[in-house]
């Protein structure tokens, strides 16, 4: 995971510097979760990020973070929003901080 948000493309697709980057990765690290999919979802115009939607669902997110256009567009998927990075940045700085 790391290796591939260090990439320059991924950075400028990301809309997200380095740093950021790095940051991302180290909140994964401490509140990410690793799920099996449970559920069969056939809902992005592109079958291959099916998946995506199938981790979000079985693994009760909060919500699904994506550059990829074809997740982008669906907006939700079971009341789980579909939001880009700069969304999710929001997301985390409206949230108080842990103390």
């Amino acid at each position: 995971m790391a290796a591939v948000l260090a990439r320059p493309e991924v950075l400028a697709k990301l809309r997200v510097t380095p740093i950021e980057a790095r940051a991302l990765i180290m909140l994964l690290r401490r509140h990410g979760e690793v799920v099996e999919p449970s559920v069969v979802i056939r809902q992005s115009r592109d079958p291959a990020d099916d998946k995506f939607l199938e981790c979000a669902v079985t693994g009760g997110a909060h919500c699904l973070v994506s550059a990829d256009a074809d997740l982008l567009v669906l907006e939700q998927v079971r009341e789980i929003p579909i939001i880009d990075i700069r969304a999710f940045w929001e997301r985390l700085e409206a949230q108080p901080a842990d103390d």
